[in-house]
């Protein structure tokens, strides 16, 4: 039977110990594999993908860390952490401008437990949508599971997170929460915001129009347009990056 090595550190592995990737490499199941997180789809991964994954979980694992279990604490209410998914997976922090996707794993059934994260910026997402399937249970019994498919921009390694939900109102609860964190929400409240969105949007199409006629059409002129058509349909995060940034600054390598 063919042995192969293992493209990250090296190691001999063999049918049973051996993970393929996309692109015909091979990692080892027993340390290197047990570094990405459940969820990221090794199969379908390359070994750049790998590799930018377990960067992601290693920074990540260490911005949990430091960043939202020091707030699982806070009695400070605008520090509050929200929780969605099962067994609270997804954790975001309005106050850093950050959100965790967890993974918890035990050395002995509930013993031993740890923590296993990636972090993203807030403002990197840029959808959330529904999907359920169809199951069958231990009674053998038809059972429907929910889930929120988030897809997160300007990221390397896990940029697409399946989060199963308690519930398919959980969803709902989840659109509404971000929407909102956004701006982008559909109601009398938000109105006046969504209207000013558009209004810069339209100038800013119509001066690349303008600019298109007279011939002076420029990287800026197209850029700013994409800039306020964005900000439109999903709000503006500019506020948010910087919270971001500056708290993943902090984070001690």
């Amino acid at each position: 039977m063919a042995k192969h090595t293992c493209a990250i550190c090296g190691a001999e592995v063999g049918l049973v110990s051996e993970q393929k990737l996309a692109d015909g490499n091979f990692i080892c199941r027993k340390v290197c594999s047990k570094k990405c997180l459940k969820i990221f789809d090794k199969v379908e991964a390359t070994l750049d993908s790998v590799n930018s994954h377990i960067e992601q979980v290693d920074f990540g694992t260490k911005a949990w860390n430091q960043i939202f279990v020091p707030l699982t604490k806070t009695k400070v209410k605008e520090e509050k952490l929200k929780y969605f998914g099962r067994n609270g997976a997804l954790c975001v922090s309005p106050s850093t401008g950050l959100v965790a996707v967890t993974e918890n794993r035990y050395k002995i059934f509930i013993f031993g437990k740890s923590t296993l994260a990636c972090v993203y910026r807030l403002a990197d997402l840029y959808g959330y949508e529904y999907e359920s399937e169809e199951v069958k249970n231990s009674d053998g019994k038809t059972e429907t599971k929910h889930f929120c498919v988030l897809l997160f921009h300007n990221t390397p390694g896990l940029y697409q997170v399946r989060l199963e939900l308690r519930t398919s109102a959980e969803y709902n609860d989840m659109v509404k929460y971000f929407d909102t964190q956004f701006g982008i929400q559909k109601t009398l409240g938000n109105i006046k915001n969504t209207w000013k969105q558009q209004i810069n949007a339209a100038k800013a199409v119509a001066g690349a129009v303008k600019a298109v006629k007279d011939g002076t059409v420029d990287e800026a002129v197209a850029e700013n347009t994409i800039d306020a058509l964005d900000t439109m349909q999903y709000g503006d995060r500019t506020e948010w990056i910087a919270k971001a940034d500056a708290a993943l600054a902090k984070v001690a390598k």
